[in-house]
C-alpha cells in the first residue's frame, strides 16, 4: 500500500500527468509483488534461477522392450511436470542400455543416465571409460534381478545344462549382455561351448524365442516384467542359479546381492527363483553444475512415491539415506549430497 502523504502530493499533480503517473505505478506495484512472489518461489532451491548450468538434462535411459526405457519415461514426466518452477528440462533418449549410458556420462555427452552399479564400479577404475572417475550417483532407482528363462521344449531342466541350447546374451553394450557373459564366466563357459549364440535385444527376443529359434534367455530387469510375462505364455521356464554358481559370481562381483524373484508373480504356476541381482542408479558427471543436480534429486526425493504409483518396474525403489552412501560404486554428487541433507529424519 502506498503511504497517505504520497496520496496527497499526488492529488496536487495536474490531472493529464496524473494520468499518465497511475499507470506507471500500478505496473510498478505489480512488479514488486512479482518479483515478491518469485523470492517466495526461488527459496526453496536456495539460489537465484539464472545461477547454474545444465538446465536441459538428457538422460541416457535404455532399448525398447527393457525396463530402463520405461522408467526414463517416468522420471522425465515426473521432473517435466514443474519445469516452470525448477527449471529443468529432462529429455530421455533411447540407448544400448547400462554400459553405454555410462561412457556416454562419463564422457559429457549426456548429463543423466541409468547403470548397474557393478558396471558403474568397473567404470569409475577403469582405463576404457574416458572419465570414468568423474561419475557421480544421483539416485537409488530399482533393483534388478537376474532372470534366467528357457524354453520347456528345449528339454533344459537346471542351469548346467543350459550349454545344450541356443542362448541370447543380448545387444553388445547393454547389462543383458554384461550379466549373461559374467553367468557363462562363473560356469567356466564361452560361446563355442554353447549349441548357438545370438545377440538380440528385447524387443526382438521374443519373437525368436516363441519361434522356437532361441532356448535360453538371461536378463537383468525390474520385476514385474512385460517380456517375461509374454515368455511364460510361450512355454518359459525360469532357472534358479544354484548356490555354487552364486557364490562364484559374487566372489567375481562383489556388487552382486542374493535375491528372489516371489513365486506367483506372472501366474500361479511360477515357482519362487532363487538367483542374484543388483542396485541400479541415476547417475551424472562430477561436471554437471551441483545446483542443476540438487534440483533434479530434490524433486525425486520429493515424488519417488508418486513415480511408484505411475511405473510398476519401480516398485523396489527407495528414497537414498546417509548408510547408503559409504554402499555407492561411486561417489554421491555434491548436488545430491545438499538434496539428502535436506531430508526431514
Amino acid at each position: 500500500m502506498l503511504p497517505p502523504n504520497f496520496i496527497k502530493k499526488l492529488r496536487s499533480v495536474p490531472v493529464k500527468i496524473r494520468r499518465t503517473v497511475r499507470p506507471m505505478i500500478g505496473m510498478g506495484l505489480m512488479l514488486l509483488g512479482w518479483l515478491g512472489a518469485s523470492q517466495s518461489a526461488l527459496a526453496q532451491w536456495g539460489r537465484s534461477t539464472d545461477d547454474f548450468h545444465d538446465k536441459l538434462m538428457q538422460l541416457g535411459s535404455g532399448p525398447e522392450g527393457g525396463s530402463f526405457g520405461p522408467i526414463g519415461n517416468t522420471l522425465c514426466e515426473t521432473l517435466n511436470e514443474v519445469r516452470e518452477k525448477s527449471l529443468i528440462r529432462c529429455v530421455p533418449l533411447r540407448s544400448a542400455g547400462s554400459v553405454f549410458n555410462i561412457y556416454a556420462v562419463a564422457n559429457g555427452s549426456l548429463q543423466l543416465g541409468f547403470g548397474q552399479e557393478d558396471l558403474l564400479a568397473e567404470a569409475f577404475v577403469s582405463n576404457e571409460a574416458r572419465g570414468g572417475n568423474s561419475l557421480r550417483a544421483v539416485a537409488l532407482m530399482h533393483n534388478t534381478p537376474i532372470g534366467i528363462m528357457v524354453r520347456k521344449a528345449s528339454g533344459i531342466t537346471e542351469l548346467s545344462q543350459i550349454n545344450r541350447g541356443i542362448v541370447n546374451k543380448g545387444n553388445k553394450g547393454s547389462g543383458i549382455y554384461a550379466n549373461a557373459t559374467a553367468v557363462l564366466k562363473a560356469m567356466n563357459l564361452e560361446e563355442r561351448d554353447l549349441a548357438g549364440v545370438t545377440f538380440l535385444p528385447p524387443s526382438e527376443f521374443e519373437r525368436d524365442f516363441c519361434a522356437g529359434k532361441v532356448d535360453v534367455f538371461l536378463n537383468a530387469t525390474a520385476q514385474p516384467s512385460d517380456l517375461y510375462r509374454l515368455l511364460r505364455a510361450c512355454g518359459g521356464e525360469f532357472l534358479d542359479i544354484p548356490p555354487d554358481i552364486m557364490k562364484k559370481m559374487m566372489d567375481q562381483n562383489a556388487w552382486l546381492r542374493p535375491m528372489d524373484i516371489a513365486a506367483g508373480v506372472y501366474d500361479p504356476q511360477q515357482k519362487l527363483v532363487k538367483t542374484l541381482g543388483m542396485r541400479n542408479l541415476l547417475i551424472s558427471n562430477s561436471s554437471v553444475d551441483e545446483e542443476a543436480i540438487f534440483r533434479v534429486a530434490q524433486l525425486i526425493n520429493e515424488k519417488y512415491k508418486v513415480m511408484q504409483a505411475k511405473q510398476a518396474y519401480l516398485a523396489s525403489m527407495t528414497l537414498m539415506g546417509e548408510k547408503d552412501v559409504d554402499t555407492l560404486a561411486v561417489p554421491l554428487h555434491p548436488g545430491a549430497l545438499r538434496a539428502l541433507k535436506m531430508l526431514k529424519p
